[in-house]
This record gives structure tokens, C-alpha cells and sequence, in this order.
């Protein structure tokens, strides 16, 4: 507060205190006359006078003249308010003046400025007193203390001084301003300077300052004048408060200095920065008087400075994550490459001595080549959500259908490590949203691939539940695990691209730092998005969010209704000899995964036998003789590469076909390393297995799309037969089809008669019922379809409907109608009619 007083107010202030002082001195010491005490004087001569007088006319009985003398001085006094005479024993003997009610006996004793009390005597013996009621001689209170002589005569001198001392010095300070030393010419060209300066003197108090630093600093010059300038809140260029020692102009000497970075906020609360050149200011002896300081305001330049420096920052970890990036696709992609080119390379110049051999070359380069366009995929994915042209297809989405099949496809990896996949509701779920699935299924299965691969104990959750945002609800999908977790900083950069928690997370787990960033950007495309919490060593919660789109006649579903049966691979009895004759040991730790192999192969003709890790495998060929293994490579106990290195040690020349879940970089050198013949990736292609089994053993693989599906000719469009998801080796469930196809095809003809009379609304009712019931009989197939009619003949477009209608009863007619299940006592004779006609196919 002092610092904005001007150095003239400070020593008036002084001056006047500094006579107040001396002043209340004189009063203590009684050097002022005491008014009040001249006062009761007067007051104590009075009343003394009226006791003698009293006294004397009380001495020779004349009470008359007491009363004659007390009205005298009552009436005469207007300092008296009354009078009275008492004799000795109480009574008022005179009264003078309303006494009964001015006198107040309880004040008597304790105020003598008011109430005197005057003995009288006679013959020298006390005969009584006479009472004298005066007006208070001195107010109580703050009143009587502004009253009181002393204190107005204190305050008037004080008053006059600070005017008088005010008017004195600015005369006299005027004569002894450094300022004025400075022409008026001079003083207006520094004021019209964009740069501020000050002249300081020895003590850095400010001498001179122009008017672009007293604007800065939100005071006129005149008023800068005396002030300390290092109590202003100078800073340096990293915002740190500098002290006073500090300041570019402290204990300057001789030498100027330049070039010193200072901020300060101005009166308007806005940082600003200044670049301070100090130079001292010479005597006429040569000796520092004090220093001129200039200030140029820099605060623009140093803003694009450090605009500059976090943009070369941002550019620069920008470069260097692309270059770590392109170094992981480099390797990513040289992997597959090799063993493209390499085997390639064998199959060109005829190294390959058996066809087994060469099947084995021609599947690697398969497997490499899906792997390098899964790479490539991931790279395109992200390219075309960056650039704005990513097209998303919306349509009908069964959740629990969608969700059942990522968790199943999922889970023999999660078996694999000893985890547990589990997935559930929390809340009703609509039967079916709008989206795209195919997007929708791709971010699902990164989120929980990821926390498979991120999870060593415990497990992982999959939860669906809604989420209403006002008229605008939402699938939720929270992906919880017990993995690793990550630290706080992880998760600010954790979905940008090519962006991994650390490096080391690539060298331990793989991956290209590409699935999140495309995950979280495919999520804002479904008009979602992708959020996570995570605590370091108690695993992660990944949240996508979706918008569902309308849900007017869409079922909510309460409980999770029973996924579609493993129908993994129902191997029909006309294929059963492929594998005839045939022993085959499994090795797998993950009991889905052996029942499912198992089926397939037995219901292909095989013989098979089943380990649970490596040693048992290993004990297994010692017991017995097997023309094939199938062998997972990470197991307990004993993994699937040590036991191969063992069985191959001990002369064990049989084909052994990995098994693996770890489809990364050098995954497949590394099992062909250890003695494999052959590298299957899970979730297994039943298709692929079979081919993969035949090829190993020397049997002919089946021919076509699917296994077992008959040939086609070739004069004759393929078509895809269409089969129901349901389980319909099961009879209950198959009678529900073949109602279902019964009933579909009087629906169509129902649809084509309604499409040809133009009644839409009749057209659209059945569009709808195919919709729903469609996917409820296991064709999903058919509801996006007619889901797509539906709206086209909402929106009346004539010269789509009969496309779309052609399409779907197509798509109708490849539906294959199943038969029941035969009974056990029938079963035999069929299968043996059924080997007698056919040449032997696999169907799945």
C-alpha cells in the first residue's frame, strides 16, 4: 500500500505525525493549559464560599438567609441545576431547583464533577451538608472524547499542517525533482517510446520513468517516483520469482549489460515478457550515480518462441515414434517376408523332396501371407480412418450373437494361458442394434485380444450392458482383466498411433501400437467412443461405447439367451474313411480345444488319443505308435517345443503339426525350429486342419469352400448353402427350423403377391417379421436383408425393391432344410448306406 503513496504524501504523513506527537507530549506533560481542571477549580472555590456562608447564617438560626443565598447562586449559575440543605439527620431542611430529581445519591460518591457535597458546621460541630447538583463538567464516550478540547486542538493542528506541509513541499520538491533535469522536449520524446525506461538510483529506488512502463505497471510516473522496483513480481524465462540480488541492474558497477529475459503482469493481470538492457549512469567523477534499465516488450515474439519449441518438440516425438514405428514394421514385415520368398524360393527350384514337404512350404506361405495382410490391413485401417474415409455400414447387429462369437473365438487363446474368458450381461440388452458389425466386431476382439495378451492370472470379463444419453442410447462393452495395468502417464499417449506403454511392451508382447488408436477412432465413427481406467499391477478396464440407434420394436432382452451349439465340425458319415485307419495324438492343455479337434477328427475316421502338456505326449509315443501329432506349444509342465525337441532327440520322425495361439513375428521359424512339420494358427480353421491332417498323412484333402460340400460343376453358379446357426443334430431344435423354412416360403410368395399388387404396407409387415425371425431360426444371413427391403419400401423406392426381393429369394433358396436326427437304432444302417453311395466327403 505504502509503495503506491508518492514520496511528497509519505513525508507530509511523517511531518504531521511527527508534530501530533510532540504535541500530545505538551498535553501529558502539562505544558497545555488544562481547561477541565480550571473548571472544577472554579467549581471547588464556589462551593466552598457557600459552606462559610451557611454556616454562619445556619450558626445564628437565620435559615431564611441559607435559602435566600442557595437561590442567589442557583439562579445566577447556569452550571447549577439545584441546591438543597440537609441537617444530620436526613432531611432536606432547603430546597433549591428541582433537587428530588437531579440528584442522584447513588452517583453521589463516584462523581464529584456533578454532585458536591459541602459539610456545614455549627460551633464548630457538624450540623449537616448542603448538596449542590451541577452539569456533567466532561461527556462520556467517543462524544465527549471528539469533544474534549485536547483532542479537536490535536486534530486541527494536524489538519492545517498536512495542508499547509502539502502545499510547502510541493514548492520545495518541485526545486529538488531529478525529473526536472530532464527538458520538457526530452522528457515527451521518452514518453512516445514504445520501450519503457527507468533511471534507478544507487539503492534501485526509481529516479525517472517513462510513460510505456508506468502503463505497464498501472501507475503514472509521478507516482513510480521513491518506489523500490524490485517489489514489483519480476520473474525468469522459466516463470520462477527472481530476488531483488538477482535483477539484471543489481550491483551493475561500471559494465552494461544486455540481453536479460524478465517477466512481469501488468495491471491487467496479463504476463508479460521483456528483454532488459542495463547501462550505469556516470557521475561527473566517474562513479556510478545509478542505472538506466530499458524494457522491450517481447511477450509476442517469446510466445511464438515457445509455440516454436513445443511444436519441434510435438514434431520431433512425432518423428521419433514413426521412426520406432517404421523400425517394428520393418521387422513385422521382413518376418513374413523371408518365409514367403524363402520357401517360395525352395518350391521355384524344386528342393522340396515330397509332396508333404511341399504341402508343408505352401502352407507357410500361406500363414506368412495372412499374417503380412493382417499387418497391412491394421496399416490401412488407420489411413483410412486419418484421412476421413472410412465408410461404416449400418446395420442390423445381433449383440449376443456378435459377442458370443468373439468370446468363443477368444477363448483358447485365454485357455492357452491359463486365464478364464467369461462374458455377461449387466442390465436388459436389445436383440439387435444399428451399427456396423463388422467394425463393431473388430474393435470387440482387439479389446479383449489385448487383454488375453496383457493377462497372466486371473481372468478376463466381457460386460454389455446400456447406457441412456436423453433420446439417445448406447451399448456399453467394458472389457475388464487382471493383467499388468498401467501407470497414470501411460494412459495420456496410450491411444495414439504407433504408440505402446514402452518399448518394452513390443519386445515382450509384439504388436505395432496400431490396434488402440484404430479401436478409439473406429469408435468415434460409431458415434461412441473408447475410454480406460487402469491401476498399475491390478489390470485394465477398457469401455466402448456405441450408439444403438433406434430400439421402437427392437426386443430387450432380460436374461442372455443360449449361444448357438459348437457346431464346430459335425463330420457327416460319408467322410468318415478319410482318416480310416488313421492314429493321431492330441496334445493340448485347453479342454474346449480338445473336445472340439477330437470331434472332428474322430468323425473324420481317426483314431485319437489326447495329452494334456508335453511330458505326457512324450510318454505317450513311448507307449504307442501314432502316424500324426498335433501339438500346442504353450503348455504347463512341459511346452510343445521342448517336448518336439525331445520326441525329434529320440528318433521320432512322425509329423508333429503345431498348435499355437502366439501367431506374432518369428512364431512359426520358431516351431519349425523345434522339429514341427507343419504350424496351425488358433482359433483353428476346422477346414484348414482337415486339409492340413490329409496333407501330413497322404490322403487326398477334400475339394471345395467348405468340407464335404459337394462339387460343383463347372458350367453351374456356385452358390453358398445356407444352414441354420441352431444346434440340429438336436430334434427339438430342428423341428423349429423346419417349421421356420415352412413357414418362410409362404411368407415369400406372400411377398412377391404383395410387391406385385403394390401393397406396401402388407410388404413391409412381412420385411419385418423376416427380420426378426430370421436370426431367431439361425439365418442370420436373412435379417440384415430384409431389413434392407423394409426400409427401401418405407421409403417407397420402387426401383429397388424388386432387386432387393430377387436377392433375398435367392439368398432363400440356398437355404438347406435339415433332416431330423435319426434314432440310435437307425443310425447304423444309414451310415452304412450312406459309405455305400458316397465317395466320401467331409461336411462341417
Amino acid at each position: 500500500m505504502m509503495a503506491r503513496i508518492s514520496a511528497k504524501s509519505r513525508i507530509v504523513v511523517g511531518l504531521v505525525f511527527l508534530l501530533v506527537s510532540v504535541q500530545l507530549t505538551a498535553v501529558t506533560l502539562g505544558l497545555v493549559p488544562d481547561r477541565y481542571g480550571a473548571h472544577m477549580h472554579g467549581r471547588a472555590k464556589l462551593c466552598e464560599a457557600v459552606a462559610i456562608a451557611s454556616s454562619i447564617d445556619v450558626g445564628e438560626g437565620d435559615l431564611g438567609s441559607v435559602h435566600a443565598l442557595l437561590s442567589a447562586v442557583v439562579g445566577r449559575n447556569t452550571d447549577i441545576l439545584s441546591a438543597a440543605v440537609r441537617p444530620l439527620d436526613g432531611s432536606a431542611a432547603i430546597e433549591v431547583g428541582d433537587h428530588a430529581r437531579h440528584w442522584d445519591r447513588e452517583r453521589e460518591a463516584g462523581t464529584p464533577d456533578s454532585h458536591v457535597v459541602v459539610p456545614i458546621q455549627m460551633d464548630g460541630a457538624p450540623w449537616g451538608t448542603i448538596e449542590i447538583r451541577f452539569q456533567a463538567a466532561a461527556i462520556g464516550g467517543v462524544t465527549g472524547y471528539l469533544l474534549n478540547p485536547a483532542t479537536q486542538l490535536v486534530a486541527f493542528v494536524a489538519c492545517m499542517c498536512f495542508v499547509l506541509f502539502s502545499l510547502y513541499l510541493k514548492k520545495v520538491l518541485q526545486h529538488l525533482d531529478p525529473s526536472k533535469v530532464v527538458p520538457g522536449r526530452v522528457r515527451s520524446a521518452l514518453d512516445t517510446l514504445t520501450e519503457g525506461l527507468v533511471v534507478l538510483d544507487k539503492r534501485d529506488r526509481i529516479v525517472l520513468a517513462n510513460l510505456a512502463f508506468s502503463e505497464t505497471v498501472g501507475a503514472t510516473p509521478q507516482q513510480l517516483q521513491g518506489r523500490d522496483i524490485a517489489r514489483f513480481a519480476w520473474s525468469g524465462p522459466d516463470g520462477e520469482p527472481v530476488g531483488a540480488d538477482d535483477l539484471p541492474w543489481s550491483g551493475i558497477g561500471h559494465e552494461s549489460r544486455s540481453g536479460n529475459i524478465l517477466g512481469l503482469v501488468d495491471d491487467q493481470g496479463e504476463p508479460r515478457t521483456f528483454l532488459v538492457n542495463s547501462s550505469p549512469v556516470l557521475g561527473d567523477d566517474g562513479e556510478a550515480r545509478g542505472v538506466l534499465a530499458s524494457f522491450e516488450d517481447v511477450t509476442q515474439i517469446e510466445k511464438h518462441r515457445i509455440e516454436l519449441r513445443l511444436s519441434k518438440e510435438a514434431a520431433e516425438s512425432a518423428n521419433t515414434a514413426k521412426s520406432e514405428f517404421l523400425a517394428r514394421m520393418s521387422h513385422e514385415i521382413r518376418t513374413p517376408m523371408n518365409a514367403i520368398l524363402g520357401f517360395a524360393d525352395v518350391l521355384r527350384r524344386g528342393l522340396a523332396a515330397t509332396e508333404a514337404e511341399r504341402s508343408e512350404y505352401l502352407d507357410t506361405i500361406h500363414g506368412s501371407g495372412e499374417h503380412l495382410l493382417a499387418l497391412i490391413n491394421d496399416i490401412l485401417d488407420l489411413s483410412k480412418v486419418e484421412s476421413g474415409h472410412l465408410e461404416l455400414e449400418r446395420r442390423p447387429v445381433p449383440v449376443h450373437e456378435l459377442l458370443s462369437d468373439v468370446v468363443m473365438v477368444l477363448r483358447g487363446r485365454a485357455e492357452e494361458k491359463g486365464i478364464a474368458l467369461e462374458y455377461d450381461w449387466s442390465g436388459p440388452i436389445p436383440e439387435t442394434i444399428e451399427s456396423d458389425s463388422t467394425r463393431l466386431k473388430q474393435v470387440i476382439t482387439n479389446l479383449v485380444g489385448n487383454a488375453i495378451k496383457f493377462t497372466d492370472d486371473g481372468e478376463v470379463r466381457v460386460t454389455a450392458r446400456m447406457e441412456e444419453l436423453g433420446a439417445s442410447p448406447r451399448l456399453c462393452i467394458d472389457v475388464r482383466d487382471s493383467g499388468i495395468g498401467m501407470e497414470p502417464e501411460t494412459l495420456k499417449r496410450i491411444f495414439d498411433p504407433f504408440v505402446q506403454a514402452d518399448t518394452s511392451i513390443t519386445r515382450r508382447f509384439g504388436g505395432t501400437g496400431l490396434g488402440l488408436s484404430i479401436s478409439q477412432n473406429l469408435a468415434k465413427a460409431l458415434g461412441g467412443g473408447l475410454t480406460v481406467e487402469s491401476t498399475p499391477g491390478q489390470g485394465s478396464t477398457f469401455t466402448l461405447t456405441v450408439t444403438a440407434g433406434s430400439l421402437t420394436d427392437v426386443a430387450m432382452l432380460d436374461s442372455m439367451p443360449k449361444h448357438k451349439a459348437a457346431r464346430a465340425a459335425v463330420i457327416s458319415a460319408n467322410s468318415s474313411a478319410m482318416l480310416t485307419n488313421h492314429r493321431i495324438l492330441l496334445v493340448d492343455d485347453g479342454e474346449a480345444n480338445r473336445k472340439l479337434a477330437t470331434l472332428v477328427l474322430r468323425r473324420a475316421g481317426a483314431t485319437v488319443d489326447v495329452a494334456t502338456n508335453g511330458q505326457e505326449a512324450v510318454d505317450a509315443v513311448a507307449a504307442a505308435a501314432y502316424d500324426l501329432i498335433l501339438m500346442d506349444m504353450q503348455m504347463p509342465v512341459m511346452d510343445g517345443y521342448t517336448a518336439t525337441r525331445t520326441l525329434r532327440e529320440q528318433g521320432i520322425e512322425i509329423p508333429i503339426i503345431a498348435l499355437t495361439a502366439n501367431a506374432m513375428k518369428g512364431d512359426e521359424e520358431k516351431c519349425l525350429a523345434a522339429g514341427c512339420s507343419g504350424f496351425l494358427k488358433k482359433p483353428i480353421d476346422l477346414d484348414l486342419l482337415i486339409n492340413t491332417v490329409s496333407a501330413e498323412l497322404g490322403q487326398a484333402a477334400p475339394v471345395g469352400d467348405g468340407l464335404g460340400q459337394p462339387a460343383t460343376p463347372a458350367d453351374a453358379p456356385v452358390r453358398v448353402a445356407l444352414e441354420s446357426s441352431l444346434p440340429t443334430d438336436d430334434p427339438e431344435f430342428c423341428e423349429i427350423v423346419i417349421e421356420f423354412i415352412d413357414r418362410l416360403h409362404e411368407k415369400v410368395e406372400a411377398m412377391h403377391t404383395a410387391w406385385s399388387a403394390r401393397e406396401f404396407d402388407e410388404l413391409a409387415k412381412l420385411a419385418h417379421w423376416l427380420k426378426g425371425s430370421g436370426g431367431t431360426a439361425g439365418f442370420a444371413a436373412l435379417s440384415p436383408a430384409a431389413a434392407q427391403l423394409e426400409q427401401l419400401v418405407q421409403e417407397e423406392r420402387l426401383d429397388e425393391i424388386e432387386t432387393t426381393l430377387e436377392e433375398l429369394s435367392q439368398l432363400i433358396a440356398s437355404i438347406v432344410r435339415p433332416g431330423l436326427p435319426q434314432r440310435e437304432d437307425t443310425a447304423s444302417a444309414a451310415a452304412e448306406s450312406s459309405l455305400e453311395s458316397n465317395n466320401g466327403g467331409v461336411h462341417v
